[in-house]
């Protein structure tokens, strides 16, 4: 594995790698921790650290002066997520660590992965954050190795982008490059990305970046829009050119506009008019027909064509690869999906179990927003929820008979928080959905979200 470490600090490298070399050993196990500080720590087949690698100089800071050769894998993981907290690299505001494994017995390393991933959870948990691992087996890849050489980074991260890479091809290795470990979860997160031989346990903290609604305001002061005019609005996490940003794609019913929003710093990014003829120009020869298209998506999703309903396809172009957006509806279902225009593979957009975007017709999404006249009428109907509500003073939900479905309030709600494995529903416009499959503990992004009324975060 590569040693990434600028010239100007050889020397001090040189010394703290002296002090952290053991005897030579066969290396049994390798364990690379990744937040910004990048490091490696090579284990002998008794699991004690026989080498500490340090890849950039926020890892030598981390390590400073402790001496880690001949102790425990355990109690120096434990030590070194330890140094990160009280150094201020993992925080609320950047929760999450790249945990990546090799060892020569795979029941080993297994074990390696469990063990650690619980340990760093707890040692965050124990400092007051939720905290975000992924887990990746570590290959030791050539092109991960040259990407490490080419790009200064370690080659855990390396083999993390390309993996990314190989399920959107729209990604650049680049841009990936120069994100931190928490927007590349944040990324994973926002384009639902489920890679081969990666776990993750909890969510990529959010508050270190603006809300959806914050970007959509921004958005539309940009644009000088009244709120009223606007159609349709999709609001979507992203990345371009490596920084995080939100992609406002705002249309009335004369002009469609582009504003993206750095999301972390508030601020316009770039804006453009979202001209439909550019992308028409410029869009792939070789691209699949829209019929080709929706036969992929209904094999895919295993559902029937014809009872497909307000479908619609547009054209669009990310770093030289064009697209689909496809949107329709169907079973009272919404879908919305980014589908490569030349391969058919489905870019998913959504946090679904099943890897694609959709919603009830009742559901307001937080990318999806209808106009405000449609708005009222729903507003209206849950007032109309809440009164028939009022009125219950039973403990448990009671079947409406109009409807056959268990009416709540917001109390008996409450209870169904997802804790602990229990049931987590949620209420969005008045409609209560069972959520318990999608929102692990009731946690949405580490936000408790079940048994609430989340007409405001969709």
């Amino acid at each position: 594995m590569k040693k990434i470490i600028s010239f100007s600090l050889l020397l001090v490298a040189a010394l703290a790698l002296t002090g952290c070399t053991a005897t030579k050993s066969a290396v049994a196990s390798t364990i690379a921790i990744d937040v910004n500080p990048s490091l490696v720590l090579e284990l002998d087949e008794d699991d004690k650290v026989i080498n500490v690698i340090m890849n950039n100089e926020d890892a030598i800071i981390i390590v400073g002066d402790m001496d880690l050769i001949g102790v425990d894998y355990n109690i120096a993981v434990n030590a070194l997520i330890g140094s990160m907290v009280s150094n201020g690299y993992l925080n609320e505001l950047a929760n999450s660590v790249l945990l990546s494994i090799q060892s020569n017995d795979t029941v080993r390393e297994t074990e390696l992965k469990a063990e650690l991933t619980q340990a760093i959870n707890d040692v965050l948990t124990g400092a007051s954050i939720d905290g975000s691992v992924i887990t990746q087996e570590l290959n030791f890849e050539q092109d991960a190795e040259d990407l490490s050489e080419l790009l200064g980074i370690s080659e855990a991260k390396a083999e993390l982008i390309l993996d990314i890479i190989k399920v959107d091809r729209r990604l650049t290795v680049e841009a990936l490059a120069v994100l931190s470990i928490n927007d590349l979860n944040l990324l994973l997160e926002a384009n639902n990305i489920v890679l081969d031989n990666v776990e993750k346990t909890g969510n990529a903290s959010e508050l270190g970046i603006i809300t959806v609604e914050e970007a959509y305001q921004l958005a539309l002061t940009q644009v000088g829009l009244d709120e009223l005019t606007i159609l349709k609005l999709k609001v979507e996490l992203d990345q371009e050119d490596g920084t995080m940003v939100y992609k406002v794609k705002i249309e009335t019913d004369t002009d469609k506009y582009k504003v993206y929003i750095d999301a972390k710093e508030g601020t316009v990014f770039v804006k453009e008019d979202d001209d439909n003829e550019d992308d028409d120009d410029n869009f792939s020869t070789e691209a699949l027909s829209e019929e080709a298209v929706l036969e992929i998506i209904a094999a895919e999703l295993g559902i029937d064509i014809t009872l497909i309903t307000e479908l619609e396809f547009d054209q669009d172009q990310d770093n030289g690869v064009s697209y689909y957006e496809v949107q329709f509806e169907i079973n009272d279902m919404k879908y919305d999906l980014d589908v490569d225009a030349e391969t058919g593979e489905i870019y998913s957009n959504s946090m679904d179990e099943l890897g694609f975007n959709h919603q009830s017709d009742d559901d307001d999404d937080e990318d999806e927003m209808e106009n405000e006249d449609e708005s009222d009428d729903e507003m209206e109907n849950e007032d109309d929820d809440d009164e028939s509500n009022d009125t219950n003073t039973t403990t448990d939900p009671v079947t409406d008979p109009t409807t056959s479905l268990l009416t709540f309030t917001l109390d008996e709600l409450a209870t169904y928080t997802g804790a602990n494995g229990s049931l987590a529903y949620i209420a969005v416009d008045g409609i209560v959905y069972d959520a318990t499959s999608i929102f692990d503990n009731g946690l949405h992004q580490g936000i408790q979200i079940g048994g609430t009324d989340a007409t405001t975060v969709f």
